[in-house]
């Protein structure tokens, strides 16, 4: 009997190495030419940059003003709001436990022009900062319920919010809901939809951060899980599946090792990141989807050098889920645009960054 499960444990692992294979042929025969187009470029302020000591990779555009909200990874705790100039505005947060202090903020997002949302995880508490009256409102983050929300972003769409998140001690099965839904009054938990990619299919010690993109105006949510390349788009008024990419850009690699440890979780804690590509944000706009992904040296850092890092972004038509092609960038993407357009670090030393646009070659 174990001689027969082993085999079978071999012939399951062999499918998604030639699975895998077969769609990297693919995508290479269907590869099309992208260009990059720089809209605008701009450097962070000194005074902007005195607040911002070590940039976090996640750039939030206000949905109703030109502004961007930056944040802190580690020490300066607090988001920093800037113009499309980089010319500092405000910062909202100080490091503490206070009301209207923070421990982490990481976790964010622009409700409107005033009213911006920390999820601070030290303190398990969503804080709603309010620009004008400089009030801020406590909410319980209900990871004691098991809820625990992995995307960066927050967004906000028809009176409710928006998250990725995980089911704690759940399989990551494609019928297992990837995308949290909070009342705007309370912050309350109060639906779920999405899935994971169908390659985890219940192995619960892979890696399940869902990172996502919301088309407010068109209800849909575009996921993506962050070792797969698989874009899956579910519609936020139904939570149906309405399709999803089957071809992953040539450069995203989904090594052998990360198979083996997909089917052998007792090795996992033996597993590096750095090791295949990772993806880190989905973005849209009216004609195109856009997964941007990185690939690292394979050599750990403590203290990650953005830009050292190779940096892609897989492009599809958005209504087809057609490949497009792929395009080396040539700075880490931090966010997008509410137009659709990417924000990239270009000079990581200085904090110079550019709004850019992918479009192919034809376009």
């Amino acid at each position: 009997m174990l001689s027969i499960i082993n085999k079978r444990e071999h012939l399951h692992k062999n499918f998604y190495i030639l699975l895998l294979l077969l769609i990297a042929c693919s995508s290479k025969s269907e590869k099309q030419e992208v260009q990059v187009k720089v809209l605008h470029e701009f450097t962070l302020t000194d005074e902007t940059q005195e607040h911002l000591i070590r940039l976090y990779t996640q750039v939030i555009d206000n949905p109703e003003v030109d502004e961007l909200v930056f944040t802190n990874y580690g020490s300066a705790v607090g988001v920093v709001i800037t113009d499309y100039q980089g010319n500092f505005i405000e910062k909202i947060g100080e490091k503490g436990r206070g009301p209207k202090e923070l421990l982490t903020s990481r976790f964010f997002g622009a409700q409107d022009s005033n009213q911006i949302l920390v999820l601070d995880k030290a303190l398990a508490l969503f804080k709603m900062y309010n620009r004008t009256s400089e009030e801020v409102d406590l909410f319980t983050y209900p990871v004691k319920d098991g809820i625990s929300i992995t995307s960066r972003n927050m967004s906000f769409c028809n009176e409710k919010w928006y998250a990725g998140f995980q089911l704690l001690g759940i399989p990551p099965l494609p019928s297992t809901p990837t995308i949290a839904i909070f009342d705007k009054k309370n912050l309350s938990l109060i639906d779920t939809l999405g899935g994971y990619d169908p390659f985890f299919n219940g192995r619960k010690d892979i890696l399940q951060e869902t990172t996502y993109s919301l088309d407010c105006e068109n209800e849909i949510v575009y996921t993506v899980q962050g070792k797969t390349p698989k874009v899956q788009a579910f519609s936020t008024a139904s939570g149906e599946l309405l399709g999803s990419t089957e071809i992953h850009p040539p450069s995203f690699k989904v090594s052998e090792k990360f198979i083996t440890m997909a089917s052998n979780p007792q090795e996992m804690s033996r597993y590096l990141s750095e090791e295949q590509s990772i993806s880190l944000h989905l973005a849209h706009n009216d004609s195109y989807l856009y997964l941007v992904f990185r690939n690292d040296s394979g050599i750990y850092k403590r203290n990650r050098v953005l830009n050292e890092s190779s940096h892609f972004v897989g492009v599809y038509d958005k209504n087809s889920f057609d490949f497009i092609g792929e395009v080396k960038v040539s700075g880490a993407i931090l966010g997008a645009t509410k137009r659709g357009n990417l924000i990239m670090l270009k000079d990581e030393e200085n904090l110079g960054i550019q709004i850019i646009e992918i479009v192919p070659k034809s376009s």
